[in-house]
């Protein structure tokens, strides 16, 4: 019979059998995975031995603690991290040599630990069993459960019945039967997989989503799954079946392979596939490669290049196809080869200089909008070297414009070289100021007769200080002199934007200050503060020069708003200068809620005391003695409402001149948005008929469950050519395992070449941790824009 002991029992000299039972317990630990070597036996006098557990008495915890052996194994023995063993009861079958640890049983070492209701371990045959609530938790997070499962002593090769596996990611693996062979494979005989949680009313219903399969192998070396026979169900129902199944495990952050292919249609292209492969080539580099096949227009070709250096990174992007290019309504299309190319890195020279290059370049430019939905004016390529040291900056650049609207023949400027150098001295370090130095170098160079070629060098030494006065007052003064250069090649004296025959030379010195008064008024309540602010300005410089014409490179517009109207240039750079005096002032006003919500206004308007040179075109709303009115509307009182509105009204006949609204407003379940712009460019006050532009979108979303939403969305032209421009609505279902769509899309724009995108509708779905499918079209991957494990 075996014997069962507390351990409670008086301490006494080891016996054969205690020995034999402390070998079986050792060997029970190291069975359970948990690595022990050389353990001694502990002292007689703090051992603690079994005794007869007294009837109706509740089991004691039995804790058996490994200690390091001395001598020649105490070295490797402090390699290994403490082992413990807890149970209710532990006894020792000396007949068949059976130790058996029963009652919340507990083998823990580091970050793996078993739990189990009884385990047995059997010297003879050297196989561990558990039963009853078994809970193995390894050290990658994943937790295994289980009835009943055999083990070798080496934990090598595993036996479980009805195993369920929760991994990091959240998923969930279930099964008949496993095993894991040579502590590498873990197979699950006719499994299910999936990260979708349990219905909480019924558990037993299937989730939305699994994969069953005949057999599934979690390998831990390549950390991957494979399923055999595996057939995709939704809601219980078979949807797909394949042979061979793989994804990474959760411990897997990218692995070479096919990645989801796309399918989808195109009243341009096509039937269209899209497949990808992803080569994970070292931990520092990587590449995708591309094979888009369109049935209207064949196959394209391309491809992404991703490395990591020690000190920076470089990505390189590139397609290539022969198809279609339509000139113009007229000239039939023409098939030719086409594509793009785009190459990005930045790389640390030391600690305090970097130097960066950011390229991209089309075929044409229809080819990024037809094939990657990317619809910007411009592409913009540049190189550049900069440094940082304290409040220091320098950098010089290059850039390359490709001008991607439709029919402009006009070709874009290099900027070459574009050298800069801002300094800002410490607060207080001159005159109880800041000083600044800013200078510049600039080389602008046109092609094919499209304007002229300008050189400009300027430096700009600057200075400011804000006082508060013992009143409240705050006086902010501050000053600067520029001093520039020009010379430009076939210049034209009458239009500086257009090429002519004259060489020229420039000079320019202006001198120009500033001092602004604000007084602000602040009132603290129990729910809000209020602010009351006035502002007055003087702006003074010298009146500039009749006659003398500046090349013109970056202030070819002014947009007159409330953001410049105290800067003391209202242009956007410096080849225009806002000479003269002028005094501006405004008012601010707001109030902010000391838990949530805030409203603010501004209004202001600038007079000119002087006359000017310059210039303001006729709808600029600067063009008179007294500006128009500008100002801006900030409203959130709460989450339900968000408005954003900036207007600029003619000071005379207080006609809207400039319109900007954004809006939001809504819960959830219902939310509306608005986006508007009104522009009235025309030049003459009160003339007839009226230069404007005016666009509006509309939108409204709905999130009717935790798990559906709408949105639909409108986009409509009022002035110069009315009619709509696009409407999209999108139709989603997410939840923790699934993201449905449905997009639909229509845009009623016609390209000067008459290409049409018209309707669309795609979807897209992703099953979390396994893969997506999407139809073409959702997103432009145009350098880092796609993304590699899609």
């Amino acid at each position: 019979m075996p014997k069962h002991v507390s351990r409670r029992a008086r301490a006494k000299a080891p016996t054969a059998a205690t020995l034999v039972m402390r070998s079986g317990i050792v060997g029970l630990m190291v069975t359970c995975g948990i690595a022990v070597v050389d353990l001694a036996i502990p002292d007689p006098a703090n051992a603690q031995s079994p005794a007869t557990q007294a009837p109706g008495t509740k089991p004691d915890t039995a804790a058996v603690q490994g200690s390091a052996a001395q001598g020649n194994a105490t070295a490797t023995a402090s390699k290994q991290e403490p082992v413990l063993l807890t149970a209710d009861q532990v006894t020792f079958d000396e007949v068949n040599s059976v130790v058996t640890a029963s009652g919340n049983v507990e083998l823990a070492q580091g970050k793996r630990s078993v739990r189990a209701d009884k385990i047995t371990y059997n010297q003879k045959t050297k196989v561990v069993t558990a039963t009853g609530k078994i809970r193995l938790v390894e050290p990658s997070g994943d937790i295994i459960f289980a009835d009943y499962a055999e083990l070798t002593d080496n934990l090598k090769d595993v036996f479980i019945e009805n195993i369920r596996v929760l991994m990091t990611d959240n998923g969930r693996m279930a099964g008949n039967e496993g095993e894991r062979r040579e502590g590498r494979l873990t197979r699950v005989n006719r499994g299910v997989y999936s990260p979708c949680d349990l219905c909480k009313e019924d558990p037993t219903r299937p989730p939305l989503w699994q994969i069953r399969a005949v057999r599934i192998v979690h390998d831990n070396e390549e950390h991957e799954v494979r399923y055999k026979d595996a057939t995709m169900e939704i809601f219980g129902i078979p949807v797909a079946y394949t042979p061979y199944l793989s994804h990474p495990d959760p411990s897997v952050d990218r692995k070479s392979g096919f990645l989801t292919p796309s399918f989808g249609n195109n009243s341009n292209l096509g039937a269209i596939l899209k497949t990808h492969y992803y080569w994970d080539i070292a931990p520092d580099q990587d590449a995708t490669f591309d094979l888009h096949y369109y049935s209207q227009q064949g196959p394209l070709l391309g491809g992404q290049y991703r490395k990591r250096f020690e000190s920076g990174r470089l990505e390189l992007e590139g397609a290539i196809t022969r198809g279609d290019v339509a000139n113009t309504t007229i000239v039939p299309k023409e098939t030719r080869t086409r594509g793009y190319v785009a190459a990005r890195g930045l790389f640390d020279i030391d600690e305090t200089w970097r130097a960066g290059f950011d390229v991209k370049r089309a075929s044409d430019p229809t080819f990024l909008r037809r094939y990657y939905d990317f619809r910007e004016d411009y592409l913009t390529s540049k190189a550049y070297v900069e440094g940082f040291r304290g409040r220091n900056y320098a950098a010089i650049t290059g850039y390359s414009f490709q001008d991607m609207r439709y029919g402009n023949s006009v070709p874009e400027p290099v900027a070459l070289p574009y050298a800069q150098y801002n300094a800002l001295g410490e607060p207080g370090s001159l005159l109880g100021g800041r000083w600044s130095f800013d200078t510049s170098l600039l080389a602008v160079s046109r092609f094919k007769n499209a304007g002229p070629d300008t050189q400009r060098f300027m430096a700009q030494p600057g200075w400011e200080r804000n006082i508060v006065s013992n009143a409240g007052f705050v006086t902010t003064l501050s000053g600067s002199v520029l001093v520039a250069g020009y010379t430009a090649q076939q210049f034209n004296t009458a239009d500086p934007t257009t090429r002519g025959n004259d060489n020229i030379s420039r000079f320019r010195f202006f001198p120009q200050g500033q001092a602004t008064v604000r007084y602000p008024f602040v009132r603290y309540g129990e729910s809000s503060s209020q602010l009351v602010e006035p502002i007055g300005q003087l702006t003074f410089a010298p009146k500039l020069p009749n006659g003398r014409v500046f090349p013109n490179e970056d202030s070819l517009d002014v947009e007159f708003d409330d953001v410049n109207l105290l800067q003391p240039n209202r242009f956007t750079g410096i080849d225009r200068l806002d000479d003269g005096m002028r005094f501006t002032y405004g008012l601010r006003t707001a109030i902010y809620g000391n838990s949530q919500g805030s409203a603010s206004l501004f209004l202001g308007q600038s007079i000119r005391l002087t006359d000017s040179n310059v210039g303001f075109t006729g709808d600029s709303g600067l063009e008179e003695r007294v500006s128009d009115y500008v100002g801006r509307l900030d409203l959130q009182p709460a989450d339900w409402l968000d408005v954003n509105y900036g207007f600029r009204v003619d000071h005379e006949t207080f006609r809207p001149r400039r319109h900007s609204l954004n809006a939001t407003a809504g819960v959830p379940l219902l939310r509306l948005s608005t986006s508007y712009t009104y522009v009235d460019q025309t030049t003459a006050r009160n003339a007839v008929t009226r230069n404007r532009v005016e666009q509006a979108s509309f939108g409204v979303s709905s999130q009717f469950t935790d798990y559906w939403s709408l949105g639909v969305s409108h986009t409509q032209a009022m002035e110069p050519q009315p009619g709509p421009r696009s409407s999209l609505a999108v139709l989603s279902y997410s939840d923790e395992c699934l993201v449905f769509q449905t997009i639909a899309r229509r845009d009623y724009t016609v390209s000067t070449t008459g290409e049409k995108d018209g309707n669309t509708i795609f979807f897209r779905l992703v099953f979390k941790n396994v893969g997506e499918f999407k139809s073409p079209g959702i997103n432009a991957s145009f350098l880092g824009g796609g993304s590699a494990n899609q």
